[in-house]
């Protein structure tokens, strides 16, 4: 993974099931690679299928960051035009 992140157009997302997040089931996080210049939809995908999530229902991410939470688009969007940087930590939330 340390080779991954050499590359200036890489980084690694830490997203959770907002679900996971707020109860006690949540027992570890999960890293994600992302490049900056993919899709928030495709960003979104590689989440869910880290988590294997069924797609039955419609998701949407959210940043959270220490001054507060921020929702992210999923349309015509990159990972950098969103503001996503490296280590930052994503909610996987129901839209």
């Amino acid at each position: 993974m340390a080779i991954f992140l050499k590359q200036e157009n890489h980084l690694i997302v830490w997203p959770v099931l907002k679900e996971l997040a707020e109860g006690d089931m949540l027992l570890t996080s999960i890293g994600t690679r992302a490049r900056y210049d993919m899709s928030t939809r495709e960003l979104l995908e590689a989440c869910l299928e880290a988590w294997e999530v069924t797609k039955e229902q419609n998701y949407r991410l959210v940043l959270v960051r220490g001054d507060g939470k921020t929702k992210i688009s999923i349309d015509n969007q990159t990972v950098k035009e969103a503001g996503i940087r490296n280590g930052d930590y994503l909610e996987i939330v129901e839209a």
